[in-house]
């Protein structure tokens, strides 16, 4: 009696477990990561300073689907004062769909100091 009594309440908690996962799970999730290759050339303007710049490691905070706001790093060609020369610059992004606007921070190690500059570019991916 005491171990019929005990199957009993094993297949009631058996019963009550499965249609308690057996419930139907909602279809419209939120995407919460994505992984895709994306790439930016951009062009940039200082004081008698101009470079070409094509896009990094950026880390991003998106806010929503066309926009995000970041930071990273663009290596670089650049002219100043009629030298050229190639640098990795360290730049905040706001990207807006495929355009994005950048502000490169440029290190110059001969009379150490940050030439910047302000500049735009176009960002293609694929996902």
């Amino acid at each position: 009696m005491k171990s019929c009594f005990l199957i009993s309440i094993v297949i009631a908690l058996c019963f009550l477990g499965s249609s308690a996962f057996g419930q139907r799970q909602d279809t419209t999730q939120v995407k919460r990561a994505s992984v895709s290759l994306e790439g930016m050339i951009g062009f940039s303007v200082g004081n008698d300073f101009y470079s070409l710049n094509v896009g990094g490691p950026s880390l991003f905070l998106n806010l929503n689907k066309d926009w995000k706001i970041g930071v990273g790093a663009l290596p670089s060609l650049y002219l100043l004062e009629g030298q050229l020369g190639a640098r990795l610059a360290v730049s905040p992004r706001v990207d807006y769909k495929n355009f994005v606007f950048i502000v490169p921070f440029f290190h110059r190690d001969l009379t150490n100091e940050w030439i910047w500059s302000v500049g735009f570019g176009y960002k293609f991916h694929k996902k």
